[in-house]
């Protein structure tokens, strides 16, 4: 400790300690502040192409341009149909979302085979909470007055996607426009 002798005033004195105080104060805070980690998360990029991919009546996703991102919808039998309709699909048992990071691209028959292939490996999952709404805008594809197909246009509003430790948080994604032809 630093001894202050008493033969200066007591403003001096109290000057001093201030100063001392501040000092400590000013190197406590940097070390606080340096100590301070954000982890080593990484944001995923969601930068995913305008195809949405469709396997059978009930899977849809979305892939980046290398195919090592995905994100997946998993909707009920009636969610994808030739009724011109708006629906709001609460996430829940049914209707699933799923955010996947593959250390290799995936091949176009991934999400369509019984059994889920080894390779590649799944390095990273989140899945969305049930606080979630898949909403899926239905309108026909009209040429010459002649319904030739359907255009679905997705969204999914209040995505949370988590593992527990990581979260993702989307007020509003756009998931993409399928298209069915007649």
């Amino acid at each position: 400790m630093v001894s202050i002798s008493v033969d200066l005033p007591k403003t001096v004195i109290f000057a001093l300690k201030l100063l001392l105080m501040k000092k400590l104060l000013i190197l406590f805070l940097a070390l606080a502040l340096n100590g301070c980690s954000d982890g080593d998360f990484s944001v995923p990029a969601f930068e995913f192409t305008e195809t949405v991919n469709k396997c059978g009546t009930y899977v849809l996703y979305i892939t980046d341009t290398k195919k090592t991102e995905v994100l997946i919808l998993t909707l009920p039998p009636t969610a994808i149909d030739t009724i011109v309709k708006v629906e709001a699909l609460p996430i829940s048992a049914t209707v699933t979302a799923t955010y996947r990071i593959f250390d290799k691209a995936i091949g176009a028959t991934y999400f369509c085979q019984d059994i889920p292939p080894l390779e590649p490996k799944i390095i990273k999952e989140l899945k969305a909470d049930d606080k979630g709404i898949v909403n899926i805008t239905t309108t026909e594809i009209l040429n010459d007055s002649v319904v030739t197909g359907y255009k679905h246009e997705i969204t999914v509003s209040k995505l949370l996607l988590n593992d527990g430790k990581e979260r993702t948080y989307f007020e509003n994604f756009i998931f993409g426009t399928l298209t069915i032809n007649n």
